[in-house]
């Protein structure tokens, strides 16, 4: 792909095909705001499809890795834990998620990781998730399509504290926001050199960072909604850091 943009490769999600599903064969699934979030801000996006024979090529050829939430878990057994009833995998998408980020992260390639893609960030560095929020219930509910009102995302929820000295409050510029919310997971223990970023009041962990890392970034969040200012800042940030990277490689 010939372009002067930076090049952002986009891992979709996996589907089994069903009578009630978009084909009776298996697909992939990507929600348009994705694309949208990173074309309008600069880059160009690009979607990767699961073959591990082109990891090494899909990576020389882009300049950012984008890895998307999706309603599924990371399986437990990655970080020692049996799997939670109320845990939903996906092992066709994980598998290979787990493979190209693990290159990816070799190569220092700008990542930014939405939702799921937090965990998985957090997962290679050898963290581990709480696997299901409710069973805690010093926290709040973290699915909003469950509270009266809030059942679209593109809607502000719940603030989110940002950490000081954190390069996500460079990228927005404010130590409170307040973002959407859809998950039941939540980071517990928070893998080798990342740093917590953001928390939410209830003391959820919303985004992780390594700081020795030109951008990678995971939020818990869904900026691709672009539900206050600060979601687009975010793209733009690590749009200029896949542009960094692209200009290196020249």
């Amino acid at each position: 792909m010939k372009t002067s943009k930076p090049v952002i490769g986009i891992v979709p999600d996996f589907k089994e095909g069903s009578q009630n599903g978009y084909s009776l064969r298996d697909y992939y699934a990507l929600r348009v705001n994705y694309i949208e979030a990173i074309n309008h801000n600069g880059g160009a996006a690009v979607i990767l499809p699961y073959d591990y024979g082109l990891i090494d090529d899909y990576l020389d050829s882009i300049d950012g890795l984008l890895i998307v939430g999706g309603f599924f878990d990371i399986n437990p057994k990655r970080y020692g834990e049996e799997l939670h009833p109320e845990s939903n995998l996906n092992e066709v998408r994980e598998n290979f998620e787990y493979a190209i980020g693990e290159k990816a992260l070799k190569k220092r390639i700008p990542f930014f990781g939405i939702c799921n893609g937090m965990h998985l960030i957090n997962v290679l560095r050898g963290g581990s998730s709480i696997q299901h929020i409710p069973d805690h219930k010093e926290f709040i509910e973290h699915d909003q399509k469950y509270i009266e009102g809030f059942d679209d995302y593109s809607k502000q929820y719940h603030e989110v504290i940002l950490e000081k000295k954190s390069k996500l409050l460079e990228i927005v510029g404010q130590e409170k926001m307040v973002t959407n919310s859809s998950h039941h997971q939540a980071t517990k223990k928070v893998g080798r050199d990342l740093k917590i970023s953001a928390k939410a009041s209830d003391g959820i962990i919303e985004a992780i960072e390594d700081l020795n890392y030109d951008f990678l970034l995971g939020v818990q969040w869904h900026p691709e909604f672009n539900c206050c200012e600060a979601d687009n800042k975010i793209f733009q940030s690590f749009i200029k850091a896949a542009n960094n990277y692209k200009q290196q490689k020249l």
